[in-house]
């Protein structure tokens, strides 16, 4: 199925609509999602906040920001809605981690605001490997991507760990990895499918004027309309709702509970509008209902299914966080102009889940 950017961007909503999950009076706290940012220092507290805030805002029930002590307060206060732990500089980090918070947790997001204190790199370097052992899916932003480079067997055997390097920190992988310069390739997509399979068939996201997603198999591209404002924090953004979107496309392909309903096509549709229908009407507080946006026929249910089984769990879940991301920062572009900046794209997630 060789679906590419236009001709996949119309599909778009069928692929989405199949990964979200339909929400239920009988669901408990946590099955949407239990997703924790590994990051926060000193000096960098806004990146942790905007990533753990995403998951939140996008559909996981509880976030979790674990983080240096000096920047725990700092993080508190910008929401009370976060989970925040200052336990990252902490001599018993790795116990705590593996006797009480690994277990609770479907999904990391590890490098925002991480910092280059040692210390505390080694110990999100054990956190890594301990959710791999423990088969937890990973994305991997920002200072911890210079963390792989400098610990290259980091991701070795976690083929559910997504990547989500800009053009610089590209460059830089494909330097320590492939041992290559990026010009050395036909094109940047050649370049991003070359890395991914050298990495064990880790996912690849290369951010830019047109995202390149890859595992080292398949080669996706995403041109959705975004925002040519360039503010800190948006790529924050996108690893923090990549990682709810992440846990849902896990729960539509094995078919949990929380994930796509069972039994008939008709039923299953049924669902779907319902879950859309609930989602769109977050932005008026009127009584839930089937929104147009919502409604799919039998053939465009089972195109979702059909991209979502094509593509996997892990591809699917970075091509709908790219889009939805695209999506919420043109609807605020559109909205604060050169004003713009990434809480207005934050608080552009209901509108455009309401409009997918």
């Amino acid at each position: 199925m060789a679906v590419r950017g236009a001709a996949l961007q119309h599909q778009l909503r069928e692929l989405v609509l199949s990964i979200i999950p339909p929400l239920s009076v009988t669901n408990h706290k946590g099955q949407m999602g239990r997703v924790a940012v590994v990051g926060g220092s000193k000096e960098y507290t806004g990146a942790p906040y905007y990533a753990a805030i995403s998951a939140l805002k996008l559909g996981a029930d509880l976030s979790f920001v674990f983080c240096t002590e000096n920047a725990a307060v700092p993080i508190k206060t910008y929401s009370p809605e976060l989970i925040v732990i200052p336990m990252l500089d902490s001599d018993s980090a790795m116990d705590v981690m593996k006797s009480h918070w690994l277990p609770r947790l479907h999904v990391l997001v590890v490098g925002p605001g991480l910092g280059l204190d040692q210390q505390v790199r080694d110990v999100s370097y054990n956190i890594v490997k301990e959710a791999i052992d423990r088969s937890l899916p990973l994305v991997v932003d920002a200072d911890g991507l210079g963390l792989l480079i400098d610990r290259p067997d980091m991701l070795d055997c976690c083929s559910t760990a997504i990547l989500t390097p800009n053009i610089a920190e590209f460059k830089r992988l494909c330097k320590s990895r492939l041992d290559k310069d990026v010009s050395e390739y036909s094109d940047l997509a050649a370049a991003v499918l070359a890395l991914a399979k050298t990495l064990a068939n880790v996912t690849v996201v290369l951010k830019g004027p047109v995202d390149i997603i890859s595992d080292g198999e398949k080669v996706l591209t995403c041109d959705v309309p975004g925002t040519l404002r360039r503010c800190g924090g948006q790529g924050d953004v996108l690893s923090g709702s990549m990682a709810t979107w992440l846990h849902w496309s896990h729960l539509s392909v094995t078919g949990a509970s929380t994930g796509p309903p069972t039994g008939s096509t008709e039923a299953a549709i049924s669902h779907t509008k319902a879950a859309t229908a609930i989602l769109g009407s977050a932005t008026t507080g009127s009584r839930p209902t089937v929104a147009s946006s919502g409604q799919m026929s039998s053939g465009q249910y089972h195109m979702g299914r059909t991209l979502l089984q094509h593509y996997g769990p892990v591809v699917s879940a970075a091509y709908a966080a790219c889009s939805f991301t695209r999506m919420c920062a043109h609807l605020a572009f559109d909205t604060h102009g050169r004003t713009m900046t990434t809480p207005n794209i934050i608080e552009s997630f209901a509108n455009a889940m309401a409009t997918l």
